[in-house]
């Protein structure tokens, strides 16, 4: 590894995340899919939020097959599926108007991520957060891709979101920045401490008005209609460390993050679209034979997939029905 992404000396090297050469200007990159389960905490954060605009939860959680008793459980597991039917009806009711992302992202503060949140907070320098923060992705709630790299002498953090869904793609790039950012701030609670240089946006300004609300939040010149979006820092930035850092915990947190995400690994990839099928039919008696014809696979080569990912049909199954169970005895209206 080049000088440019060493690791902080008091701490234990850091996990494999995607570093390139140094030539290339890449210091970390996610490489983990956003198709994984999460905890209810990003759902109940949305519902808070809309609450506080007159919005019913009602209509937050329409065909997301969550209610309002599961977000208060601390077990409750939310699909990546669920999540999204969550942000489309948000992007819906509010009328998808420019800067809600960022109205919303500014509530996702350090304490929503569990262990990793201690974890980040807990590191050496800001360049151990950002890797740290790449490469467990799994336990965040993030939709974005993105990427970490060095340009002359600005650290750059660069967000894609290519494959979400045309009419909610600006409502989660300003969500995931602005929740970057938020975490951010309750590292480093002195902002003048923080060289913030840009916020890049690459969707066009809509109007004077709406790009108050960056400039409000942000406190920082932003840009649209540029090549990405991007958030701007000069590169010193990433030698910074943060008042709370602790060896120790940091030890102690990778050790709960790692376990974490290997649990969560496991239900990615086929398993995660076969349990996303099966939230979205109104009878669970489904065969494999039938699940694996509606996902164009083949029924021996559905059952290879996920014994490679360490599961069964039937796990899956099992599993999807004890949450709906879950939810259903939840409901206090249904006799």
């Amino acid at each position: 590894m080049t000088s440019d992404v060493a690791e902080s000396a008091d701490q234990s090297p850091l996990p494999g995340s995607k570093v390139l050469q140094s030539t290339n200007r890449v210091i970390a990159a996610m490489t983990d899919p956003w198709d994984h389960p999460r905890t209810a905490v990003s759902v109940a954060i949305m519902c808070e939020w809309a609450a506080g605009r007159g919005i019913p939860v009602d209509s937050v959680l329409a065909g997301s097959h969550l209610d309002a008793a599961s977000l208060t459980d601390v077990d409750t597991v939310v699909e990546a599926s669920q999540e999204l039917a969550v942000i489309r009806n948000l992007a819906a009711v509010t009328g998808n108007q420019p800067g809600l992302g960022v109205e919303l992202g500014g509530r996702y503060h350090l304490t929503a991520y569990g262990y990793l949140g201690y974890l980040l907070a807990a590191s050496a320098s800001v360049r151990d957060t950002v890797h740290r923060g790449l490469y467990y992705a799994m336990l965040t709630f993030a939709f974005s891709t993105m990427t970490a790299r060095i340009d002359d002498d600005h650290y750059v953090l660069a967000f894609e979101a290519d494959d979400m869904p045309q009419a909610i793609r600006r409502f989660v790039i300003e969500r995931d920045l602005t929740a970057v950012m938020q975490i951010q701030r309750d590292t480093f609670p002195d902002f003048d401490a923080v060289p913030l240089r840009e916020v890049r946006f690459a969707f066009p300004q809509t109007s004077v008005g709406s790009v108050d609300v960056y400039q409000t939040y942000f406190r920082a010149p932003v840009s649209f209609g540029c090549a990405r979006n991007e958030i701007v820092y000069d590169a010193g930035y990433l030698d910074l460390a943060p008042p709370m850092a602790n060896a120790h915990t940091t030890e102690l947190m990778v050790a709960h993050c790692d376990r974490i995400r290997t649990e969560r690994l496991h239900h990615t990839g086929v398993a995660a679209q076969v349990r996303a099928h099966l939230l979205d039919q109104s009878s669970l008696d489904l065969t494999v034979e039938e699940v694996a014809l509606h996902l164009h696979y083949a029924t021996r080569t559905l059952r290879r997939h996920l014994e490679r990912e360490g599961t069964t049909y039937r796990a899956v199954l099992d599993e999807v029905r004890r949450s709906v169970a879950d939810n259903l005895l939840r409901d206090r209206t249904i006799p």
